[in-house]
């Protein structure tokens, strides 16, 4: 018995029903097509072969469809499909037709990818693809371009645009990661800090990630908020992985855990000491 609560749901109108629903409807359905296409000397060993059935299984269902009045029989070898069994089949190619085209709205969709258009896009435009600062853009192509995608739809230049078809190869070079080192609280915490180099380091990077209290409160004193305070290392691997410059400060003690996470990462870095007892 169908359970409702595993039924499936679709926003489509077009649901699994609209298939035929088991094997004895679709070989029906297939016949019939045999039968429409060879009429009226139609062979049941001929339909047996193109189907990769039994004879004696295509003979039963010759005799379902005549019963069912889908085909007209006036010999052995004389088969035609009657006004209703044309009827039929082609509710049920447009059933097919139907559940195909959402099939392929769906598969369009996972294969779609979202940018920022550059420029204004329109519908099967061919465009060049790259990555900035982390955000993968689309612009007008042009000859030599390293990757190429088409639009799917319409879009306004700084808009969010669906492109597939993508091909080449995308250009993106993983940056490398300052880690500025702050003392303990042990040890004087942001008291003890270079907020003026620190500034020079935050100046130079994309991305600023503060790991600790300690590089909060040094970061604000160099007059920076940092852009991630929790899950730093993690955040921080995926912005380098995209390409941009990031600055992780960090205290002393968690140091060794930080670079250890790069290493596993395979993350390039480096380590800058910040600390005023440290620095001239």
């Amino acid at each position: 018995m169908d359970n409702p609560a595993y039924r499936p749901v679709y926003n489509a109108t077009v649901a699994m029903t609209d298939v035929p629903e088991s094997p004895s409807v679709s070989t029906r359905f297939r016949i019939l097509v045999e039968i429409a296409s060879r009429q009226p000397s139609v062979q049941q060993k001929d339909v047996a072969r193109e189907l990769g059935i039994t004879v004696q299984a295509v003979s039963e269902r010759i005799r379902e469809l005549v019963a069912a009045g889908l085909v007209a029989s006036r010999s052995r070898a004389s088969y035609s499909v009657t006004p209703a069994g044309v009827d039929w089949l082609l509710r049920r190619a447009r059933e097919l037709q139907s559940y195909s085209d959402r099939v392929s709205h769906i598969v369009r969709d996972i294969l779609v990818t979202a940018v920022v258009a550059d420029r204004d896009l329109v519908e099967g435009q061919k465009v060049s693809l790259e990555m900035r600062a982390g955000v993968l853009h689309a612009r007008e192509w042009r000859d030599g371009d390293p990757a190429s995608g088409v639009a799917v739809a319409g879009a306004q230049a700084g808009a969010d645009a669906g492109i597939t078809t993508i091909e080449g190869v995308i250009p993106l070079a993983a940056a490398e990661v300052l880690i500025a080192a702050v003392p303990t609280i042990q040890d004087g915490g942001s008291r003890h800090a270079d907020t003026v180099r620190l500034q020079r380091l935050v100046r130079e990077s994309g991305f600023v990630a503060a790991m600790g209290v300690e590089s909060l409160v040094a970061l604000r004193l160099a007059g920076r908020e940092p852009d991630c305070r929790w899950a730093a290392p993690s955040v921080v691997i995926e912005a380098a992985s995209a390409g941009i410059r990031c600055l992780l400060v960090c205290n002393e003690a968690e140091l060794r855990h930080v670079s250890d996470r790069f290493g596993e990462a395979g993350v390039q870095f480096s380590v800058i000491d910040v600390s005023l007892s440290r620095t001239g």
